[in-house]
C-alpha cells in the first residue's frame, strides 16, 4: 500500500465554532490530527463520500444517493422505490428544540436490529414499508412513493441542538407524518425498555436521510485497486459495487498496510468507540481514533511505508507526505482548529 485515506465520519464542528476567529475545539491533545492539520496540503469538500468516490476512480458514483449505494451490499430495494439511509438516534427534546448528543448516534447490534425490523414490518408492513438491517448498524428504509428529498446525516448535527431533522415544506408533509407515526411506535416498544434496563439509551427516532440523488449507473467504471476498512454503509456499498468487500478495522495498524491494494481506506466513527467505552468523553473517544489510526499512520509516512495520507474531517481533507514536514512556518493549532 502506497496511499491511505482516514475519514473521521462522524465529527463535523458546529457552524458556530467553525465561523469563530479562532476556533474553540481543542478538545484533547489529538498530535496526529493536529500535524495533519498543520503540515498538510487542505482542501474544502462538499462531501466526503462523493470525494472519495472520485478519488477512487468512480466519478460516476459520486453524484448516485448514498441510501442506493449502501443498498448495493444488503441487495435490498427495488429500483423504483425510494430508499433511505435510516440510522437510530437518541434526541434529547427541548420546549421548541432537540438535540442530539455524540452518544445519540446509536448503532444496534444482531438481535436487536432483527427485532426491530421485524416489528416494523408487523407494523408497517402493511404499506409496503420495509426497514432492512445494514452491517453498519443502521438501516435501509424502502418507502415506495415518497418523494426523495434532500436531507442532511445525523452526524452532521451531533453535538448540537437542532431545530428540524427532516425536511420542511409541503413536498416533505408525508415523510413527516410517517416519521412522526414511526416515533410514536417506538416510544411504546420493548426493545427501547429493554436498552433502558442493560443502561443503554433507547431509539426515539429514526434519522432519514441519503435519498436524494441519481439512480446506479447501468454499467460502472473500473476502479482503482483499493482496500476498504470500516463499518460504514455508504462504503460498503461502493466496496460492493467495485468488486470488493469492507474489511473491519484491523487490531494491528500494520495488518492495514500489508494489502496488495495500492490505496487503503479506512473510515473511523467516534460513535463506535463510545459505544465500545461507555465511560468514555467524546475527546477521550476522539484520542483514541487519533493514537489508533491517524498516529501509526503519519509514522508509516515518515518511515517510508507509505508515500502519501490523506485525512478527512469536517468537510476538509488534509494531504501529507513525507516533504510536508519541512513546511516549519506553519504554526501549530491545538486540536481541531486546523481542520476548521
Amino acid at each position: 500500500m502506497r496511499e491511505l485515506v482516514i475519514v473521521i465520519a462522524d465529527l463535523y464542528l458546529p457552524p458556530a465554532a467553525a465561523a469563530a476567529p479562532e476556533p474553540q475545539v481543542e478538545l484533547a491533545h489529538l498530535p496526529g490530527i493536529e500535524n495533519a492539520g498543520r503540515f498538510g496540503t487542505h482542501a474544502a469538500l462538499t462531501d466526503w463520500r462523493a470525494w472519495l468516490a472520485q478519488r477512487l476512480g468512480r466519478p460516476d458514483l459520486a453524484g448516485v444517493a448514498f441510501a442506493r449505494v449502501a443498498a448495493a451490499a444488503a441487495d435490498a430495494g427495488a429500483a423504483a422505490d425510494t430508499l433511505w439511509l435510516a440510522s437510530p438516534v437518541h434526541l434529547s427534546a427541548g420546549l421548541t428544540r432537540v438535540h442530539l448528543d455524540q452518544r445519540g448516534l446509536l448503532r444496534l447490534r444482531g438481535e436487536e436490529q432483527l427485532v426491530l425490523a421485524g416489528e416494523f414490518r408487523r407494523t408497517f408492513g402493511g404499506e409496503d414499508l420495509a426497514l432492512v438491517p445494514l452491517r453498519s448498524g443502521e438501516f435501509l428504509l424502502c418507502t415506495p412513493g415518497l418523494a426523495a428529498l434532500p436531507a442532511a446525516e445525523p452526524a452532521r448535527s451531533a453535538g448540537s441542538t437542532i431545530s428540524a431533522p427532516l425536511p420542511q415544506g409541503a413536498a416533505a408533509a408525508p415523510l413527516r407524518r410517517l416519521l412522526a407515526e414511526i416515533e410514536m411506535w417506538l416510544h411504546g416498544l420493548p426493545l427501547n425498555e429493554a436498552r433502558r434496563r442493560a443502561g443503554a439509551l433507547p431509539v426515539t427516532s429514526l434519522w432519514l436521510w441519503g435519498a436524494a440523488g441519481a439512480g446506479l449507473p447501468p454499467v460502472g467504471a473500473v476502479a482503482a485497486a483499493f482496500a476498504a476498512f470500516g463499518t460504514d454503509a455508504w462504503l460498503a456499498g461502493l466496496a460492493q459495487l467495485c468488486g470488493r468487500k469492507l474489511a473491519p478495522p484491523p487490531a494491528d495498524f500494520g495488518a492495514l498496510l500489508h494489502t496488495d491494494a495500492q490505496i487503503g481506506v479506512v473510515v473511523a466513527e467516534v460513535c463506535g468507540v463510545l459505544e465500545r467505552q461507555v465511560s468514555m468523553s467524546v475527546a477521550e473517544a476522539l484520542s483514541v481514533v487519533d493514537s489508533g489510526v491517524v498516529l501509526p499512520a503519519l509514522a508509516a509516512l515518515r518511515s517510508g511505508a507509505l508515500a502519501r495520507t490523506t485525512l478527512v474531517v469536517n468537510d476538509r481533507c488534509a494531504t501529507v507526505t513525507r516533504g510536508s514536514r519541512l513546511r516549519l512556518w506553519r504554526r501549530r493549532r491545538a486540536g481541531l482548529a486546523g481542520f476548521a
